[in-house]
């Protein structure tokens, strides 16, 4: 049986997950489990983050190992309807701050692999829509699968450092369209500095 705590560190050491084959509630053990996982996961990401890291919060944190676990589940076991999944799939339901941009990111950094996984779906599928709908509302995350909410991009670039972890981002994925948006250009410009021709030819061309 494939837990959400095991789910996360097989998801962190290689990649390779299991999900349970059938929907089932989480146990609060198990999400007290999880819990600690994110936590750990937190403190060694942190770590790498270009300035200083959002406070770590838990609530955002698990919600979205769970949204990416469910999401797995979803793709794989396509018997279940459109109902089941907005049952299960649901939003952050309280507001998006800083902490709970880079919380949720533990999991939620991992939706561009999961959407690309799922492109064998009809691209009208509620599943595909629904992941670009998470992606747009977490910008940080979700980069790369759809246009970025307004709401949701102004946050992150109104928090300094999260602005440059995802201007850090952009240039890891050569997003050149993002790249060259009037209120993302000077991120990128200063993030590439006197090396842009090296890093980056002709990003803003």
């Amino acid at each position: 049986m494939s837990t959400l705590n095991q789910f996360l560190s097989d998801l962190w050491k290689n990649g390779q997950v299991e999900v349970a084959h059938e929907l089932k509630t989480f146990s609060l053990e198990e999400l007290n489990d999880a819990q600690l996982v994110l936590q750990k996961g937190y403190e060694a990401e942190q770590t790498h983050f270009p300035g200083t890291a959002p406070t770590f919060a838990a609530e955002p944190a698990l919600w979205a190992a769970q949204y990416l676990y469910r999401s797995i589940q979803f793709i794989l076991l396509r018997h279940l309807d459109e109902k089941t999944m907005q049952e299960h799939l649901l939003p952050w339901p309280v507001q998006v701050n800083a902490e709970a941009v880079y919380a949720a990111d533990l999991s939620l950094r991992h939706l561009p692999s999961l959407f690309s996984f799922a492109k064998g779906l009809s691209p009208a599928d509620p599943l595909l829509l629904e992941l670009k709908k998470t992606a747009s509302t977490w910008p940080f995350s979700g980069l790369g699968i759809a246009e970025a909410a307004p709401e949701a991009e102004a946050l992150l670039l109104s928090h300094p450092d999260l602005a440059i972890a995802y201007s850090d981002r952009i240039i890891a994925k050569r997003l050149k369209t993002k790249a060259q948006e009037p209120h993302i250009r000077p991120l990128i410009a200063a993030a590439l500095g006197d090396h842009a021709q090296t890093l980056w030819p002709n990003w803003d061309a």
